[in-house]
């Protein structure tokens, strides 16, 4: 049974800045912790340009594959296995984290304004419905989603345009950006990049939805791009607004930064409006997250990685539902923590492996498949495969500087996925001789099995393989 296929642009859009957004409302804020304001303006710069890149090869590859599983599939198709399998993990550890970091935000939220609240059971209680809203399929809970979004992107434009304008009462204190500009010299501006994904992480989780997509080839690109865009413009916006609304030494440990600027502001109104902006993004996120995560799971038991019980898809409502109900236990787990920071630092983690593995299933496609074949590219990005390596180097950089402070979490995280890397060979090679079509295209696309292809290109060169 297929996933239904009603998504749209807007869809596409609302999935990505719906995941994505609350990290302006929240997380952000720990670049300043580490290297201050102009530190948190160089991990926004940097990650940025990664993100771009990131964000141009998904549109290439989830809009000439068009499945759900979006990095997953990608690595499937272009680098092998062992690789797919692990990406596919990295991907539903960095969505399940980064629900959980949501879920914890609105829970703390909720305790600072209800006296008596219990910051897990609000937690609890915010999972389980999103899982709910997921269950009954990705169009009621993307709508859900577009509606959240667009609110809290508005109130973060009002917010910046009444700051600048001096319209409304909010009124600026410029000290503030040099007072705490940069105290802990150079070492602080290269430890402030290890959250500097976080104004932008999850992205590329608009093309998870591609499978589910009316017309993947104009949704996916077109969606991505314009959740890149506006990501960019909000990010610059909250980090000028918070930085000269809240003194940087309370800024790099604020749980609620936009929120805590507005109430810096004495503005009534900005007070509420991102109030509600804070609630609905942490919303908006955890809800995408449920969706992109139960999509990875569902490709990745699709595939046999894992149990073949969560490929079932809802008779009424076509959605994965096995695989979503799978994410609420994880969630919780991370939420009970009750850390956020090493949440997020796993998410983050979890994020630059497939921020590896993406450009470089792109450098693969583009080799497998040149670019002269129009066909299965509905979408090319520019100046590839160059931007791709550069990419490659940026995610690199970023993991090297969990050295300060988030050592042993850099280390449990790349020991668990290299862990996994080996089982998911060993699983691959045990099931390899039950299964008639090995990662072919030829029963979901209708294209060439590149491995085929390969073995032809090798037969026709005497054996060689031209480096494929």
């Amino acid at each position: 049974m297929e996933l239904e296929k009603k998504l749209r642009p807007y869809h596409v859009w609302a999935l990505g800045v719906g995941i994505v957004l609350v990290g302006e409302y929240m997380g952000w804020n720990f670049t300043v912790a580490k290297g201050g304001i102009l530190g948190a303006l160089l991990a926004m710069i940097v990650a940025g340009v990664m993100y771009i890149i990131i964000s141009i090869c998904a549109s290439e590859l989830g809009s000439s594959t068009k499945l759900a599983g979006g990095p997953y599939d990608w690595v499937r198709l272009f680098v092998g296995p062992g690789a797919a399998a692990i990406v596919g993990l990295g991907v539903y550890m960095e969505y399940i984290a980064l629900s959980a970091a949501d879920a914890i935000v609105v829970g703390q939220l909720a305790a600072a304004y209800i006296p008596g609240v219990n910051v897990q059971a609000v937690a609890l209680l915010i999972l389980a419905i999103l899982t709910f809203i997921n269950y009954r399929g990705a169009v009621t809970a993307l709508t859900l989603n577009f509606f959240l979004t667009f609110v809290a992107a508005i109130a973060i434009l009002l917010f910046f345009l009444s700051t600048v304008t001096g319209i409304g009462g909010v009124t600026f204190h410029v000290e503030n950006l040099f007072s705490g500009a940069i105290p802990y010299g150079m070492v602080g501006l290269f430890a402030a990049l290890q959250f500097g994904p976080w104004f932008y992480l999850g992205i590329e989780g608009a093309a998870m939805c591609a499978e589910e997509c009316k017309k993947p080839t104009r949704a996916v690109p077109l969606g991505q791009q314009a959740g890149m865009i506006t990501l960019l413009l909000m990010a610059g916006m909250t980090l000028f607004v918070c930085s000269g609304l809240i003194d940087s030494g309370k800024l790099g440990a604020s749980v609620y930064p936009l929120f805590e600027a507005a109430q810096n502001s004495g503005v009534g109104i900005f007070i509420f409006l991102l109030a509600v902006g804070t609630l609905f993004t942490c919303i908006a996120s955890a809800n995408g997250c449920v969706n992109d995560s139960s999509r990875s799971w569902f490709a990745l038991a699709r595939d046999e990685f894992v149990s073949d019980w969560f490929i079932a898809v809802h008779p009424k409502y076509k959605s994965p539902y096995r695989a979503v109900i799978f994410t609420l236990p994880v969630a919780i787990g991370f939420a009970f923590s009750g850390y956020l920071d090493q949440v997020i630092t796993f998410s983050i983690v979890s994020g630059l492996v497939c921020y590896v593995m993406i450009p470089f299933a792109l450098i693969r496609f583009r080799k497998m498949y040149p670019s002269s074949n129009t066909l299965i590219r509905p979408y090319i990005g520019p100046l590839q495969p160059y931007i791709a390596m550069f990419a490659i180097v940026i995610a690199v950089v970023i993991m090297s500087t969990f050295y300060w402070a988030y050592q042993l979490n850099l280390i449990f995280a790349l020991v668990f996925y290299v862990v996994a890397y080996f089982y998911f060979s060993w699983r691959y090679k045990k099931m390899k001789a039950n299964r008639k079509v090995q990662f072919s295209w030829e029963t979901k696309l209708g294209w060439p099995d590149p491995e085929v292809q390969l073995g032809q290109k090798a037969k026709a060169n005497g054996g060689a393989n031209d480096g494929e």
